[in-house]
């Protein structure tokens, strides 16, 4: 019975850190877009790890703000992460890397 209980628990904890997480690679990808860069090159750029529902965005004050979904990613406090536009170009840089950590 032990045996079988702690080959569950090697089990379990060996799935859960041999998930690929790509956060820092999310991060890298949103810093590596120009400010003012249009959504449509946003779009033909974003990586296969990252899911954005580019149909629904929030809109706030003319901005908008769309929700980034992080493949594996193990955030434990359960973070949102965005990218903000302006008339359709990326906003500026302070903003994004701020918003990409920040919990509405």
């Amino acid at each position: 019975m032990k045996k079988t209980i702690h080959y569950i628990i090697t089990i379990l904890l060996f799935s859960l850190v041999s998930c690929k997480n790509y956060y820092n690679e999310t991060i890298d990808w949103a810093d590596s877009i120009i400010i003012e860069t249009d959504i449509e090159m946003v779009k033909k750029s974003q990586p296969d790890f990252v899911e954005i529902d580019w149909l629904n965005p929030l809109i706030i004050d003319g901005q908008e703000y769309y929700e980034i979904e992080i493949k594996n990613n193990r955030d434990t406090l359960n973070m949102q992460n965005f990218l903000v536009f302006e008339n359709k170009n990326i906003k500026e840089e302070k903003q994004r890397n701020n918003l990409l950590r920040i919990d509405f």
